[in-house]
């Protein structure tokens, strides 16, 4: 496909939307919303809606957008085993917390919450941005993705916030974009999205979180061997 299918007026007008409803979010509402409850911690979560707003826009007034990414994809069934598994790993060994909450129902509805997040996300960084950006080299695609990820986040306080962090969203950027297309589905990218906010916001990182995400890579690990039986099967 060919660079001049790419409609770059569609894709600065997504950036310049979810950048600035990202400021917005972040410096206007998302400090007091959450506080005294027990996602005080994680007022990261109206974020989503920026994504999700600036995606759902762009997916409306951009004609010929591309199609190669999908919410399901081609295996649905097997994308959305993949994606509930955090959900299922996290209910089965709770989630330790300071707000009196029962830990396995404390696991659950982070998990799940944080599954939702993650899909409003990456509704916008891969079902919107990234299929407009198809037919552009792969790999500067993937960065490109990144630094705009790492500038939406409006982290820019200390050294790691400026050195560290961008490295972070632009190597997982790469990896959750190459994931997206080679699956042609949101849903495993959603998945690996929430097992990373799981890991890394839920307070603790000890032997539950360690036993939480060693279920679910052993589970994608199985479920991707089903599959690849299942097929080798039919074509048999």
């Amino acid at each position: 496909m060919s660079n001049k299918t790419i409609n770059y007026g569609y894709i600065l007008s997504y950036v310049f939307l979810v950048l600035l409803l990202s400021w917005l979010l972040k410096s206007k509402v998302q400090v007091h919303f959450f506080k005294d409850t027990f996602l005080q911690n994680s007022d990261y979560l109206l974020a989503g809606f920026s994504t999700l707003i600036a995606g759902t826009t762009g997916i409306f007034l951009h004609k010929g957008l591309s199609k190669k990414i999908t919410i399901l994809g081609k295996d649905a069934q097997k994308n959305m085993l993949i994606v509930g598994l955090p959900v299922v790993a996290f209910s089965i060994v709770g989630l330790n917390n300071n707000f009196g909450v029962n830990k396995w129902v404390y696991g659950f509805a982070y998990a799940l919450l944080n599954t939702v997040y993650a899909f409003t996300e990456e509704f916008g960084w891969r079902k919107y941005l990234q299929n407009a950006l198809e037919g552009f080299n792969e790999n500067i695609k993937y960065i490109l993705i990144g630094i705009i990820w790492w500038i939406w986040h409006f982290r820019f306080d200390s050294h790691f916030d400026l050195f560290i962090f961008p490295l972070i969203c632009v190597g997982g950027g790469f990896l959750l974009g190459k994931l997206a297309d080679e699956s042609k589905s949101n849903l495993p990218v959603i998945a690996m999205h929430t097992l990373i906010i799981l890991t890394i916001n839920s307070g603790n990182f000890g032997k539950t979180e360690i036993i939480g995400i060693g279920i679910v890579i052993i589970g994608w690990v199985i479920i991707e061997q089903i599959w690849k039986r299942k097929k080798a099967h039919n074509y048999g």
